[in-house]
């Protein structure tokens, strides 16, 4: 054949190969794609011929995935030559004895460095020399399109493990407390591998209860629980401890391998050790270790209220005041102008222009995102300003008892809304013509701030819960119905700031007090 046949020859080959290429590009999976290359290969060499695709198992032995055509029967040799070919990703050929003119040729299914399985194609010894090029070019679109295709189902599944841990952190969000979550997680496991699923917890160092079981009836559940004995955390379980516990659990359920896993306070254990259960026990793993702890604490309230509402109804409350007070203003001012009124506009501008500039740090801080700002800071002075304001916004007889400086570590923002409130709450339950006192002390290691007044007095079963939010004293103010937050906000600050507020009171008048501690040492002592 001439040089000019040779390359019409050629060029046809790779026009062909070409077609076959969109062809496979088409495939949805493996079977659909070495069909397509059958198809292709017995129509263009013979429909005598014979091919094989062998692919590694997970244990990493070949096995025969696809055939078509009858062949003849294997011996050791193209055994050999078929690992050779697959281990060595070189191309090799065997004459078959027996069988006049007869060739198998083995060309390794090789994409990007990674050895996929080997093309195996028997038939005539002239047919396969002539194209060897041409069938070495179909392994190499095969083993990409085989690649691709592996490579899609392993997105497609992530996407749908992805999918499921989703749908499990919704549930998780619903959940009312750390047992209703961790009977989600376990039958959600459950019902995707179909295994026996247990789970053990504790919200303490203790050892963990048998909290949730899927995939076993109460009474195996029971004998699971008898026969695993104690539980304890699994970070503080010794290597032989942690073995003995696996093993234990194997028995009971049968399994053959075991996956634990210890996600926040609670260790779960699955009779599985598969791949892709690992990966999702993982995966909800992590979402137990951040959604256990906040459940835990919220199971320990006696209420759950929400952390936003009470942010939001607590700024709303420290809005109040100054707002009231312009409003005041303006009214004076509309009904008469002396210098007094300027001067009730002025104050009243500062205060909205620092409540601008502190609403957004004291919601952020209420709602727990934020930390507070403490420094060195003249306590004497910041609630002789506090008291100050007060009067000339709202009257009332109000006197400071203080010898400046009287230094603590507090955030001032703070520590001055706190004292506001005791201030507005003396005023508002005293008698109209009764002095309110605000008095300044130094102790040691601390200072102390006392807001006495002449009200009613405040029983005893009220001194402690009128510190809760939304309460209000059985007294009733002057100002009638409030929103029960002031002293909520004062304790929560003060608390905040390592120091204690409580209340003193006889039948007539009541003291709130609030201690600070002078410095950072003295933090700790007085939260405790």
């Amino acid at each position: 054949m001439g040089t000019g046949a040779h390359r019409r020859g050629a060029a046809a080959g790779s026009a062909v190969v070409e077609s076959l290429s969109y062809a496979l590009a088409s495939a949805r999976h493996a079977d659909e794609a070495a069909a397509c290359a059958t198809g292709w290969i017995r129509e263009t060499i013979g429909p005598e011929t014979v091919v094989q695709i062998a692919r590694p198992d997970a244990a990493g032995r070949l096995r025969t995935v696809w055939r078509a055509g009858d062949s003849a029967q294997l011996d050791r040799a193209q055994t050999t030559a078929r690992r050779v070919a697959f281990q060595t990703r070189a191309y090799s050929h065997l004459d078959l004895p027996g069988a006049a003119g007869l060739r198998v040729a083995f060309f390794p299914l090789v994409c990007r460095e990674a050895s996929l399985g080997v093309l195996e194609i028997q038939a005539g010894r002239d047919a396969i020399r002539d194209r060897s090029g041409t069938l070495a070019a179909v392994a190499c679109h095969l083993a990409g399109v085989l690649a691709g295709l592996a490579e899609r189902q392993d997105l497609e599944q992530e996407v749908e493990a992805l999918q499921g841990v989703a749908d499990i952190g919704r549930d998780l969000l619903q959940a009312e407390g750390p047992k209703v979550a961790l009977d989600i997680v376990a039958g959600a496991l459950w019902r995707e591998f179909r295994v026996p699923v247990a789970i053990w917890w504790g919200d303490d160092q203790g050892p963990r209860t048998l909290t949730a079981v899927a995939g076993l009836n109460t009474q195996k559940g029971k004998q699971l629980d008898e026969r695993m004995g104690t539980v304890l955390p699994w970070a503080r379980a010794t290597p032989r401890q942690r073995a003995d516990l696996r093993g234990r659990f194997a028995d009971a359920v049968g399994a053959g391998r075991v996956t634990v896993r210890e996600a926040g306070d609670a260790v779960v254990f699955v009779a599985n050790d598969e791949a892709p259960l690992q990966r999702r026990v993982e995966m909800v793993g992590t979402l137990l270790d951040d959604t256990l702890p906040l459940l835990s604490r919220s199971e320990r309230e006696e209420q759950r209220t929400s952390r936003m509402a009470v942010g939001l109804a607590w700024t709303a409350h420290e809005l109040r005041t100054p707002i009231l007070g312009v409003k005041a203003a303006l009214e004076v001012v509309a009904k008469r102008s002396a210098p007094r009124d300027d001067e009730l506009l002025r104050l009243s501008l500062r205060e909205l222009e620092q409540l601008a500039a502190d609403t957004e740090g004291i919601l952020g801080w209420a709602v727990g995102g934020r930390d507070l700002s403490p420094r060195s800071v003249d306590v004497a002075q910041l609630v002789e300003d506090a008291v100050t304001t007060y009067r000339l916004l709202h009257g009332g007889t109000l006197e400071v008892v203080a010898q400046p400086p009287v230094m603590a570590l507090a955030d001032p923002t703070h520590i001055r809304a706190a004292v506001v409130n005791l201030v507005r709450n003396a005023v508002l339950y005293s008698h109209p013509d009764g002095v309110v006192t605000v008095q300044v002390e130094e102790e040691e290691s601390a200072v102390r701030v006392s807001v006495g007044d002449q009200g009613p007095g405040i029983p005893v079963a009220e001194r402690e819960i009128i510190f809760d939010p939304f309460v209000r004293g059985g007294a009733g103010s002057r100002a009638g119905a409030g929103s029960g937050l002031g002293l909520f906000i004062t304790r929560r600050v003060v608390e905040a700031h390592g120091g204690r507020v409580w209340v003193d009171s006889e039948e007539v008048g009541a003291t709130f007090r609030m201690l600070l501690p002078v410095d950072r040492e003295e933090l700790q002592r007085f939260a405790s």
